[in-house]
């Protein structure tokens, strides 16, 4: 379980040929990789009209809920994520 993920892949505001998740708390790695393959290959509306085809190397941005700007998806972010998985037991 992660404290801190991503969910909802959409067009990004600022660069509309950019992909943005919305953030999330308590996601399993699942449910971000879900996200991460739902974007890929995945074509979105622009803000302003125009379709958008998220590929292998197109932009990531996080913090970006629908319709807002937010921060780049980087390795700093990358590393947080993953240093706070939570441990669940079953």
């Amino acid at each position: 379980m992660l404290r801190l993920g991503f969910y909802g892949p959409h067009s990004y505001r600022g660069y509309y040929h950019d992909v943005a998740f919305e953030i999330a708390e308590d996601i399993t790695v699942g449910e971000v990789l879900s996200a991460a393959k739902e974007a890929l290959g995945s074509t979105y509306q622009g803000w302003k009209g125009g379709d958008y085809t998220m590929k292998d190397y197109t932009e990531t941005w996080l913090v970006a809920r629908e319709g807002e700007t937010g921060e780049s998806i980087g390795a700093m972010f990358l590393e947080l994520l993953l240093a706070n998985t939570v441990e669940v037991s079953e």
